[in-house]
């Protein structure tokens, strides 16, 4: 448990806006597993993730090594607290966080010390998800990195607008099926 309230004051909409993307809980898709893989070498990180926050979930829809669909509750996971900010949320030290030191990512098995996240907004303002670099060791998270990660972020917006707009193309051409068998 990370300790402190992880819910945004819009909520209900924050999660009907993200299902609105149709991207949770998904087969992989070779675009975010390489927008992954990309914030993993551009930022010297050994994980990268691609990870939505649902109503009682974080899924990840991708990450460094092209593997997506881990789920993990939302009241321990760090991806719950970045969507409260609009701007990039760093830990360089977790170890040093007196709130998130019981944290079984922090204190278990995983053992992060290392914690970056930006915002991944959508055109109507709303932050469904991020995406994050974690390290086993504590470190610095330079403004220049800051601003790479928030340039990944808009990646992966551009990224879904562009399933949306897939989404109603697909629809239009199955209108027009339709109506040619009517």
């Amino acid at each position: 448990m990370i300790g402190m309230d992880m819910i945004p004051l819009n909520e209900e909409e924050r999660v009907e806006n993200l299902k609105k993307y149709k991207i949770l809980y998904t087969k992989p898709e070779p675009a975010f597993d390489q927008i992954a893989a990309i914030a993993a070498t551009m930022l010297n990180a050994p994980v990268a993730m691609i990870n939505f926050v649902d109503r009682y979930t974080v899924w990840t829809k991708a990450n460094q090594n092209g593997e997506s669909g881990f789920e993990q509750d939302r009241d321990i996971c760090l991806c719950s607290l970045a969507i409260l900010k609009d701007k990039v949320t760093v830990y360089e030290d977790l170890s040093k966080e007196m709130h998130l030191i019981s944290n079984p990512l922090i204190a278990g098995e995983r053992g992060f010390k290392f914690y970056a996240a930006a915002p991944i907004t959508t055109n109507e303002g709303f932050n469904v998800g991020v995406v994050c670099v974690v390290d086993k060791t504590s470190r610095t998270f330079t403004e220049e990195e800051q601003k790479k990660l928030e340039w990944v972020a808009s990646l992966i917006r551009t990224e879904m607008n562009k399933r949306i707009g897939l989404t109603k193309k697909n629809m239009a051409h199955s209108l027009v099926d339709l109506e040619d068998n009517i």
